[in-house]
């Protein structure tokens, strides 16, 4: 059986904008320069969240990362509501699940925040499992990728699709296939360091997974 665990933030949700207001507000917050626009914060963003931070000037002898932490998602979760999906998403979920493909959504963001954004954006009765972390820390999400592969059989053929070089790395911990897209926090040239197809859109992708069936 095929299925797809889709990353949900810069895959499904469509935030990039957001998250570089807010990681501006918070660098000048610190007296610390702003990235100029998305292709430098897609150039530096990064999992885990601690190295980005440091990469872009915070310094955790003066404020700790879990004060950083607090301070980043009072400022985004609030303003998340009114962030939408990416352009073809909600037709590439509904198409997967007319092709009978299971799907899973899987993020390093805090459940219950992750739940909130997925019933403002009508996505929970598209998909069949939700798993996202305990806290805000976005530490990683090998954890709950290899949770999620012990429900599957060894037959089951499941992709993994997210925007990052994190998700190329928790499919290939879990065992499982994957495809990035470009669309979403992490550069072009970045994610094909993966070696992994690197596609535009997540119509693609679907194409991708659906191939020789």
């Amino acid at each position: 059986m095929k299925k797809i665990v889709w990353d949900w933030n810069g895959t499904l949700f469509d935030d990039i904008d957001l998250c570089l207001e807010c990681i501006n507000n918070l660098l000048v917050h610190h007296g610390l320069s702003c990235l100029p626009d998305k292709e430098a914060y897609r150039k530096v963003f990064g999992f885990p969240i601690e190295n980005y931070y440091r990469a872009i000037g915070f310094d955790f002898t003066k404020t700790s990362f879990e004060e950083l932490a607090h301070e980043y998602m009072e400022y985004y979760q609030e303003k998340s509501y009114d962030c939408s999906l990416v352009q073809d998403a909600y037709h590439v979920l509904k198409q997967a699940r007319s092709l009978q493909i299971e799907q899973t959504i899987l993020s390093a963001s805090k459940k219950d925040y992750l739940l909130a954004q997925i019933q403002k954006n009508d996505v929970q009765e598209r998909v069949d499992h939700i798993y996202g972390i305990e806290d805000i820390y976005a530490h990683s999400k090998l954890e709950l990728a290899k949770a999620y592969m012990k429900t599957c059989q060894k037959e089951d053929e499941v992709w993994f699709v997210g925007d990052s070089l994190h998700d190329y790395e928790v499919a290939s911990q879990a065992g499982g296939k994957c495809l990035l897209v470009t669309t979403g926090h992490q550069s072009k040239g970045r994610l094909q360091q993966a070696g992994v197809p690197v596609l535009d859109s997540l119509k693609e992708c679907l194409e991708v997974i659906y191939a020789g069936n």
